[in-house]
């Protein structure tokens, strides 16, 4: 018995469901629980479609970037704190 216990393991997390071979970015679209991730030819750049989410119609990075955001989102409502979002302008 120790004082202080190990952590339990993280939460397993499902993998990004391929919807497309070739979608609206002209490269693979995801699904990942609930959020919809379309990439260009490539797969290096994405665009994160989840309307609750600050990143809405933004892109950046790879699925590998953006599926931990989203899961920190659903999970605790918030981003990385090294992150910040900043409001589009129209």
């Amino acid at each position: 018995m120790t004082l202080f216990p190990d952590p339990p393991p993280p939460a397993a997390r499902p993998e990004p469901e391929i919807t497309a071979a070739e979608g609206a970015l002209s490269g693979p679209s995801y699904r990942y629980r609930g959020a919809v991730i379309d990439c260009q030819k490539g797969g290096h750049v994405c665009t994160l479609r989840m309307p609750d989410h600050p990143f809405h119609g933004r892109g950046f990075g790879s699925v590998g970037t953006i599926t931990p955001l989203v899961d920190l989102w659903l999970d605790e409502r918030r981003l990385p704190k090294y992150m910040l979002a900043v409001p589009k302008v129209r």
